[in-house]
């Protein structure tokens, strides 16, 4: 399966506070990282990974997160 490269925002640092800990077992899953590249703003922005459709899908059902697909408008 291919991968895509993507940028994960939350909502709001309650959506951040709330979906954290998922997001960050999610992808220690999707990629066998611990850590990943991100912004130090509150609520910080993810970025610089590369993901599946599947992995995608599970963290956009989370309620106030958004994954963004890079190079997609």
């Amino acid at each position: 399966m291919s991968t895509r490269g993507v940028v994960i925002r939350f909502e709001g640092p309650e959506a951040w506070e709330e979906h954290n800990e998922n997001v960050s077992n999610i992808l220690e899953k999707a990629t066998g990282e611990s850590t990943y590249p991100s912004t130090r703003s509150l609520p910080p922005i993810i970025f610089g990974l590369q993901l599946r459709a599947e992995t995608i899908a599970e963290l956009t059902a989370l309620g106030g997160v958004f994954v963004d697909i890079v190079g997609e408008e």
